[in-house]
């Protein structure tokens, strides 16, 4: 494991020294924007070019290590939706800046362009969710906000002398404990996720924060092995099942904290415990004349209301309990996916008459399962599978895509004529 370096072409590191370094906040450093930048551009590849894999667009972004966009070989709506994409996080319209990017083939002149636009304007920055729905929905939050966030966990983390990441830096989750985090408490954050999950816990130091997600710590659980002490674990995206919290602390894991939130909200609650509410972050509280919203007082200005993502039932005026969410989505593998939309996709193609599409959980973490109903135009039953498979590649993303098909001749129904599950 190696920390990402700075870049050794000269490119944005030697022409942004010229910025004053008081302006910029301390994660507003090529380095940290470099590797924020791969992820996303990473992750649009694979929005982009579904039958993509993603270890295929993670080889092709690592070509820009050389600095040059071509190695992408992007056409040119693909150059123009990535650059609109990075022009819209980082809120360059603000300053202009993003007028800079389609001219510009090399990585490090967009890292320049970056940095010049947060000296000049910091108030905001934009986050896609990591939902599978087409066209990922856009959540921008004031700059204040998520500094208030990170300046309570670097309170609650102040110990920590290492953060190993285990996720994207890109969406919500990842910039904040691993972009903001680090630089805020001034160590190093270590990219781990080419290594195998079990080696990362066991070659985790004292003072590490290992920065993962649910799927990410059931891979690293299902071997035995002993972590060292004081080894503190930081989990969120999607629920953490008590199985993972017991196997967690079996492997001797210091501290285990769950963070609750959403791409809209950014952090809501922590805890520490599998059977313990959320506590709220000390600038929430429970809005008087809804259940279903929060206020938010912001360090200046006005209290906020936001609508909270899923349905929850109060313990007290501080804790909550989550029930479920709102807009029927789940979480696979940190990702956001809709069951409505893969069934409304298989049920596109010629040879299915009728599908469903349900969760199902693989060890602590959950996939998708399809029961299909074959179409007149199936002349094959039992190579239907087969053939789904290879057609979803093209039209879904891998979080996307059932990992089990079953065929029947009708739609599991239970006696009263209401969707049922099936085996």
């Amino acid at each position: 494991m190696s920390p990402v370096g700075w870049p050794s072409n000269g490119g944005a590191d030697g022409r942004c020294r010229r910025l004053d370094a008081g302006v910029l906040k301390p994660w507003w450093n090529p380095n940290s924007v470099r590797a924020l930048l791969l992820d996303l551009i990473e992750a649009e590849l694979t929005r982009r070019r579904p039958g993509v894999q993603p270890d295929v667009a993670q080889r092709c972004v690592r070509n820009l290590e050389c600095d040059d966009f071509d190695s992408l070989a992007l056409d040119s709506l693909e150059w123009l939706d990535l650059a609109t994409t990075v022009a819209v996080q980082f809120q360059l319209h603000e300053t202009g800046h993003d007028a800079a990017l389609i001219p510009s083939r090399q990585l490090s002149a967009w890292i320049e362009s970056i940095l010049e636009s947060r000296a000049a304007h910091d108030q905001a920055l934009g986050f896609f969710t990591s939902g599978s729905t087409g066209q990922p929905k856009l959540c921008v939050h004031q700059t204040a906000h998520l500094e208030q966030e990170i300046g309570f966990f670097a309170t609650l983390l102040g110990d920590r002398r290492r953060i190993l990441r285990a996720v994207p830096s890109h969406h919500i989750y990842g910039c904040l404990f691993a972009f903001m985090l680090p630089a805020q408490l001034g160590i190093p954050v270590l990219d781990i996720r080419t290594n195998l999950p079990g080696a990362i816990l066991r070659q985790a130091r004292p003072g590490d924060l290992v920065l993962g997600h649910p799927a990410f710590f059931d891979l690293a659980t299902r071997a035995a092995l002993t972590m060292q002490p004081d080894v503190v674990a930081l989990t969120s995206t999607s629920p953490c099942p008590p199985l993972l919290w017991q196997r967690l602390a079996e492997r001797g894991c210091t501290r285990l904290i769950e963070i609750y939130g959403s791409s809209e909200t950014a952090g809501i609650g922590w805890r520490e415990a599998a059977d313990a509410p959320f506590a709220l972050l000390p600038y929430w509280s429970r809005a008087a004349d809804a259940p279903d919203a929060l206020q938010r007082q912001p360090t200046v200005g006005v209290p906020q209301r936001v609508a909270l993502p899923d349905a929850v039932a109060w313990c007290d005026e501080r804790q909550l309990r989550v029930l479920k969410r709102h807009d029927g989505a789940v979480q696979i593998g940190g990702f956001k996916v809709y069951p409505e939309r893969v069934q409304a996709c298989i049920a596109q193609h010629p040879e299915v008459a009728a599908a469903q599409v349900r969760p199902y959980e693989i060890g602590a973490d959950q996939r998708l399962k399809a029961f299909v109903v074959p179409s007149a135009l199936c002349v094959d039953h039992t190579g239907l599978p087969a053939r789904l498979n290879a057609w979803l590649a093209d039209h879904l993303a891998p979080a996307e895509r059932p990992k089990s098909i079953t065929l029947g001749s009708s739609l599991p129904q239970s006696a009263l004529g209401k969707a049922a599950d099936w085996e």
